[in-house]
């Protein structure tokens, strides 16, 4: 029942590596210069498939060795369930790696489904030279 309220899926941009769904981070290696999706998020109201706004995405702790933004933009929703790619609204945080190092950052999302409510989320990134 929840994952058709409210689906946040998450991207990563590699295979071995990726963010976890608790408060906890998850581990994820950039290059500098990189620039990675770390997360998608946006809510579907499950009964009629409706695509709500996408979810308010704050970040509460900026990263030292690169720059963090929230980005709008439409997508589509995951590939199973009843609702399986609607188009929808989606909050996406992007992080630019500028130096080398291990670099955290904090962000909370706060759904519009009241019983989701706001959820807190971290990642630690380490980052490399660039060849």
């Amino acid at each position: 029942m929840f994952r058709e309220k409210a689906r946040p899926y998450f991207i990563s941009m590699l295979a071995l590596c990726g963010l976890t769904v608790t408060a906890a981070a998850g581990a994820q290696s950039l290059k500098t210069g990189d620039i990675a999706v770390l997360a998608s998020y946006y809510e579907i109201r499950g009964s009629d498939c409706l695509a709500l706004r996408a979810p308010r995405v704050t970040i509460t702790l900026q990263p030292r060795l690169g720059t963090a933004s929230i980005v709008q933009t439409r997508g589509q929703s995951g590939e199973t369930g009843r609702c399986a790619y609607k188009t929808v609204p989606v909050a996406q945080l992007v992080y630019q790696a500028n130096q080398a190092g291990s670099d955290s950052l904090a962000w909370e999302v706060k759904y519009q489904n009241k019983t989701v409510g706001t959820r807190r989320y971290s990642a630690t990134l380490g980052i490399a030279p660039a060849p």
